[in-house]
């Protein structure tokens, strides 16, 4: 994933048999993973909960979008 800036901010990769063209399948594996692998306390610690739930809000946001669009960003079903 690139920034504004054109910069690389996450890199990552995914192996696996998918049934799903372009991998879709794999990419909700992966971002489940993630997902799992944050922890709040993290957060609470460092005084930012406020950044834990704006994450959570962008992320709660882009799910209700993909919901809508059989294409991201794109055709409503």
């Amino acid at each position: 994933m690139e920034n504004n800036q054109g910069e690389v901010i996450v890199k990552g990769e995914l192996s696996g048999e998918s049934e799903i063209p372009f991998h879709d399948d794999l990419k909700f594996k992966g971002i489940i993973a993630l997902l799992n692998s944050i922890d709040k306390k993290n957060f609470l610690e460092t005084k930012n909960e406020n950044k834990f739930d704006q994450y959570v809000k962008e992320i709660e946001e882009t799910i209700n979008e993909i919901k809508k669009y059989s294409h991201f960003q794109g055709n409503r079903i």
